[in-house]
């Protein structure tokens, strides 16, 4: 497994790009936001988590099934930074 390079983007971006794409699964289509976090363990791969969101009028499962795609595939992605 090659070790790609981790893209730095800030909390709102994450969560911006996150929004988008669980927008794009069935029964997702209206979901407002979720809330990420930094994670600062040390020994953990992943820099952020999601500690909750907001499905609107969406299935709350349906969200909580993407984001158990989306997620671990974006941490791979992403490292999250605080601009000052």
């Amino acid at each position: 497994m090659i070790d790609m390079e981790k893209q730095p983007k800030t909390k709102v971006e994450i969560e911006r790009l996150i929004i988008d794409e669980m927008k794009t699964f069935a029964d997702c289509e209206n979901a407002l936001g979720v809330v990420v976090v930094p994670i600062d363990e040390r020994g953990h791969t992943a820099t952020w988590t999601i500690s909750c969101f907001n499905p609107g009028r969406s299935d709350g499962d349906a969200c909580n099934g993407a984001l158990q795609i989306i997620v671990p595939r974006f941490q791979r992605a992403y490292d999250i930074v605080r601009k000052h």
